[in-house]
């Protein structure tokens, strides 16, 4: 089979519509190796149609190994060979197998691919045989491996049992600490010092946020990672950004004279739609990280989209509702921000 036909053909053997014509006592497999053939020593594939069951298994096998054959049989004098031994019960077993196969072939096989198959010739008994037609010394001693290899127990004595949890080290978990704790004191003396008392508001909304996302990264049972931490220190960020757009907004409404109430009210409406889109598109990104990522990108992406939601209620619900405790029932002429 030519190389570049391999893979459909593999898709067609293996369809569904087409397994149901294949008789269940056969399979097809590939051998494990390419041969060049022809003038342009194009890459070929064989494949075998074999029996499903194996009739004798490396457990029956006791040795095999490469040598050079010796004595008059011109087929293996001087040509690289490979011996086989088998145990006793081994032996019965392969003097019954090749006696009933005489002039098929008997394929040698492991995981799954056909590393060869030579033809039978007549009954073998005595517990022995011999792999001749071969072509290279590098080619028997790769038989010989694998005969090996298909011989070797594989049962596992579990000797110990132990559980890791993906935890960071101390040198990390101080630099996220530190960092974490710089970005969170940045935020709350800016958001202060430029919004003055509606900054107040603004900071008591951003720490309720990180209290709400502790809480729910626990609720997932989530390892804290570095980029998890990274994924905090985002959303502390996006956490006053919702307030920065509601406090410019009421800002623009009090430079057009109009009273507290209606520029709180006016803030908040006016600016709902755009927190909702900007949030709803980074969650958007935020999810399809979670989706389609692996490791770290994992641990970022989830506390990036929980943070957001977060974020979203904070900044709209519970910033109002300190806004309305301070202005219901109060005739205020001026609004800190």
């Amino acid at each position: 089979m030519a190389a570049e036909n391999r893979a459909q053909v593999t898709r067609y053997i293996s369809s569904i519509e087409n397994q149901r014509y294949i008789p269940r006592d056969i399979q097809f497999l590939w051998s494990a190796k390419s041969e060049q053939m022809g003038e342009d020593l194009k890459e070929y594939w064989r494949l075998y149609v074999i029996k499903s069951r194996a009739e004798l298994t490396g457990d029956k096998l006791a040795d095999a190994r490469s040598t050079m054959g010796s004595g008059y049989d011109p087929q293996s004098a001087g040509k690289p060979i490979v011996q086989l031994e088998f145990t006793r019960e081994g032996g019965r077993v392969f003097s019954r197998v090749t006696g009933a196969n005489v002039g098929n072939r008997l394929a040698i096989i492991l995981d799954n691919k056909v590393y060869m198959a030579p033809n039978l010739q007549e009954k073998i008994s005595g517990g022995s045989a011999i792999i001749t037609g071969l072509g290279t010394v590098e080619e028997a001693r790769d038989i010989a491996i694998v005969l090996r290899a298909g011989a070797l127990p594989a049962s596992v004595t579990v000797a110990e049992e132990r559980t890791v949890g993906p935890s960071l080290g101390r040198d990390s978990i101080d630099a996220g600490k530190m960092c974490l704790t710089i970005s969170f004191l940045a935020v709350i003396l800016f958001m202060i010092w430029y919004y003055r008392g509606s900054g107040f508001i603004a900071d008591f909304a951003m720490i309720f946020n990180v209290f709400l996302l502790m809480g729910a990264l626990a609720m997932f049972q989530f390892t804290l990672t570095m980029p998890g931490i990274a994924g905090i220190i985002l959303t502390i960020g996006m956490a006053v950004d919702a307030n920065v757009l509601i406090f410019e907004r009421i800002r623009e409404e009090l430079r057009a004279g109009k009273t507290v109430r209606a520029a709180i009210d006016t803030g908040f409406s006016r600016a709902l739609l755009t927190i909702i889109d900007s949030n709803t598109t980074t969650a958007i990104a935020g999810v399809v990280l979670l989706v389609y990522g692996t490791g770290a990108i994992k641990g970022f992406a989830l506390t990036l989209t929980v943070g957001i939601l977060i974020n979203m209620f904070t900044a709209i619900f519970l910033t109002r509702l300190v806004y309305d405790l301070f202005t219901t029932g109060r005739q205020l002429k001026t609004l800190s921000v």
